[in-house]
């Protein structure tokens, strides 16, 4: 199929080093929906408005999934189910995922685990050199007018890249800043950054939505 566009490159679902979980606007899941998608690839809508806990949650992704009956309605039951999918064999795998808002609210940190579920499951098919994709729309945080330029200050060595988001508050979650980092939102020393654990150290910049991140030793 044709490559997407995400905020700053160009996304190409069928290459499996681009696989991850990627938060994205209701326009642009519904333009990913509408895309050419190859014919060998596998793709799922999963509904999450009104499912505010686990088992709902992973009660509707069993039930657009299909496949063997779950023993158990758990994060690590719908692990064990991505990491399989032999019931839907295909060359590439795509999942929509509107309405996690609903949980995200209820639980922000259920939300977490979700999307960490769903990223170490691409990171897996990516191993075996499958495209995995899932596309997962969370509300948005507003514009902060008077934070476009702060200091953070690191107590070690280094921090991830994914935590440093969460710390600033960019995202409500770890799980959240590999999201974001994934959609191409974020540039480190001026460019481009996909890898969501990245390292940060002191003297470093860290560019996403506007705001600029200065990462400096905290003094002793």
């Amino acid at each position: 199929m044709a490559p997407m566009q995400t905020r700053t490159e160009t996304l190409d679902l069928d290459n499996p080093a681009q696989s991850g979980v990627f938060l994205v606007t209701d326009e642009d899941l519904q333009r990913v929906a509408a895309a050419d998608h190859a014919p060998a690839t596998c793709v799922r809508h999963v509904h999450l408005q009104g499912h505010c806990d686990p088992p709902s949650v992973v009660a509707a992704f069993d039930q657009v999934l299909d496949g063997p009956a779950p023993h158990a309605q758990r994060w690590e039951a719908l692990g064990e189910r991505l990491h399989d999918l032999s019931w839907l064999p295909a060359q590439g795998y795509v999942l929509l995922v509107s309405g996690a808002g609903d949980l995200h609210a209820a639980h922000p940190v259920e939300c977490d685990r979700l999307l960490d579920v769903l990223d170490d499951a691409a990171a897996r098919w990516a191993q075996a050199r499958i495209p995995f994709f899932a596309f997962v729309t969370l509300p948005g945080e507003p514009p902060r007018q008077d934070e476009n330029r702060e200091v953070f200050e690191l107590r070690g060595e280094h921090i991830a890249l994914n935590r440093l988001l969460k710390l600033v508050g960019v995202c409500d979650s770890g799980g959240a800043g590999k999201a974001l980092v994934a959609s191409g939102a974020v540039h480190v020393d001026g460019h481009l950054e996909l890898r969501k654990t990245r390292k940060i150290q002191a003297g470093q910049r860290v560019e996403v939505d506007g705001r600029c991140i200065l990462v400096r030793r905290a003094d002793h």
